[in-house]
């Protein structure tokens, strides 16, 4: 009777990073700064403004509040966006140390951000980009409860060492929850906008 081959028989011993490691990061903010804003319509008052992304992660939003999100599906408006070198960097990197990469945003279109990372240079396997906004998805909740939906997500791949990058407090604080899975490390990092 022959031997069976285990886990360890296919594990390449030289390689740095653990094959259940993955560095995640956000979009904007984080890794580029966009002209993109979000509109607001009040339908009470019928005042209209706009927000950036950061202003964004501080406002409250009204059930009176109609939100119109379409910069973000503009490719042009993403590629011409002014990339954050620092974060970058640390994305090219960890790609580049041979750990996986993922990108979790609230857009809503995985081929968007895959377009906007070949055309800077950086594939990324498309099953590690969530885009939290994409109806196919499923994800309910806040912009936080649903990146955490896709941080589950990573999860059931069989990733249990995450590093996360993000421009928002509470992005970060509810990621940092994951810990409360077995096995489940997280490190993060809040990205400060030192660029403006």
């Amino acid at each position: 009777m022959g031997s069976f081959l285990k886990y360890e028989d296919f594990v390449d011993r030289d390689r740095k990073e653990k094959y259940d490691a993955i560095t995640i990061f956000d979009v904007d903010d984080c890794l580029v700064i966009t002209d993109s804003k979000i509109r607001v319509t009040d339908t009470k008052t019928g005042e209209e403004f706009e927000l950036t992304p950061a202003q964004f992660n501080e406002f409250h939003k009204d059930v009176h509040h109609k939100m119109d999100f379409s910069d973000f599906q503009s490719i042009e408006l993403l590629k011409g966006g002014k990339i954050i070198e620092s974060i970058f960097r640390v994305l090219t990197e960890t790609m580049k140390k041979g750990r996986r990469v993922g990108i979790i945003t609230a857009r809503d279109s995985k081929d968007l951000i895959f377009e906007f990372l070949t055309h800077h240079g950086v594939i990324v396997n498309p099953k590690y980009i969530f885009a939290i906004n994409d109806p196919s998805l499923g994800f309910t909740g806040s912009v936080a409860e649903k990146k955490k939906q896709a941080f589950i997500e990573f999860v059931r791949m069989g990733f249990k060492d995450f590093i996360f990058y993000d421009d928002d407090r509470e992005n970060i604080k509810i990621a940092k929850s994951l810990k409360d899975i077995q096995g489940v490390t997280i490190k993060t990092t809040l990205v400060k906008p030192t660029w403006k």
